[in-house]
């Protein structure tokens, strides 16, 4: 990408990266806001690299595993990458449930760790896979078909473990199982019912687990249990939640471009947006609102148990909120033959991955290759 400095020298640009994310710009001219911008984002390209022309869909992650679906040729096909020892899968399991004619990209059905993928692609059971071999089963746990109207059982995966929410014969409560993949039964974890008792479950919808903690979705309404015992708590949500991660004693997750954070001990919630909005960090008075979550559709990840890489106004930036950090990490360029639009990043080992949205016309692209940075 060329460099347009606007007649800066390279003392200049030195000096403007070195201030970057201060208030010290005030005196600036737009045009040399803009070259500081320019500056900067340059910069940063020069820490990107490409991870996957094809691109893909679907990134997730597990430890140091990168988990991402390619649809290209296609059937849904599974992918994944160790960041630890740069070994690349091809999964040859099917990822989702065959309903139907036509494409079922809209049909995926699977969860991951960094250890196993767990997938139920028939109404008797799950299979659960083997991360890192193309298709090495580790067991099939049979279960009972679900209910009428619902295509399987609610179920995670955490670390090598499967659990599932059924409902046993002749009772209309959810429990939680856990099963060890070439093991015997399952063995009862909770009920969801009876932890959230008096409140009555109106419609379990999913729920992940982590250790010991467990957030379940009824019916637009989250709650977090720990599993060892204990009544459920709500954490907080009062709109619709789009997504939700684990974080440091709780969650962290978004309603719009509203970021909370719930923690579970304390049985409080903190509206991070509004922190965010009262850091000092800005690029320059121009671009003063490029690090806020994006007004277009906010996408993000946790990296760590405090950080959040999220979709900016302008590029892709890292919030860690215990420290109260802004960081960029990528920007959106401004010129250029090729404009790049940044979605869902997500977090794997030391490194972000994410897709960037290419386009000639400026307008934001329909597809793109993953890139991958360096976390802050």
């Amino acid at each position: 990408m060329t460099l347009r400095l606007h007649s800066l020298s390279l003392l200049s640009l030195v000096s403007l990266l070195g201030a970057c994310g201060s208030s010290s710009d005030d005196d600036q001219t737009q045009a040399e806001d803009i070259a500081e911008y320019d500056a900067l984002q340059a910069s940063l390209d020069g820490n990107r690299s490409v991870f996957d022309d094809a691109g893909g869909q679907n990134l997730a992650t597990s430890g140091n595993v990168l988990f991402w679906v390619d649809a290209s040729a296609g059937d849904p096909v599974l992918h994944s990458f160790d960041t630890s020892s740069n070994a690349r899968t091809v999964y040859t399991f099917p990822i989702f449930m065959p309903i139907g004619m036509g494409s079922h990209t809209d049909k995926l059905n699977f969860q991951a760790s960094s250890q196993a993928i767990a997938s139920m692609n028939a109404a008797d059971g799950a299979q659960v896979y083997r991360v890192g071999s193309a298709q090495s089963l580790l067991g099939k746990l049979t279960l009972d078909a679900p209910p009428f109207g619902q295509k399987w059982w609610s179920y995670s995966v955490d670390g090598g473990e499967l659990y599932v929410a059924v409902q046993k014969p002749d009772d209309a409560k959810y429990t939680l199982q856990k099963w060890s993949p070439g093991g015997g039964a399952p063995s009862d974890v909770l009920v969801f019912d009876d932890v959230i008792a008096p409140n009555p479950l109106n419609e379990l919808i999913d729920f992940r687990v982590v250790g010991n903690l467990v957030v379940f979705d009824d019916h637009g309404r989250y709650w977090m249990v720990d599993a060892n015992g204990g009544k459920a708590k709500w954490v907080q949500n009062d709109r619709d939640v789009d997504s939700l991660a684990f974080a440091s004693g709780g969650v962290v997750y978004n309603q719009g471009l509203t970021f909370y954070r719930y923690d579970f001990a304390s049985d409080t919630r903190e509206n991070l947006s509004d922190k965010l909005a009262a850091n000092s960090y800005r690029i320059n008075k121009t671009y003063a609102t490029a690090h806020l979550p994006s007004a277009g559709g906010v996408t993000w990840s946790m990296a760590g148990s405090n950080t959040i890489v999220y979709v900016g106004n302008s590029g892709l930036f890292s919030y860690d909120f215990a420290a109260d950090v802004v960081t960029p990490i990528l920007l959106d360029p401004r010129t250029g033959a090729t404009t790049v639009h940044y979605i869902d990043p997500v977090v794997a080992g030391k490194a972000v991955y994410v897709t960037g949205l290419e386009s000639t016309d400026g307008s934001v692209g329909a597809d793109g290759p993953i890139f991958t940075v360096a976390t802050p």
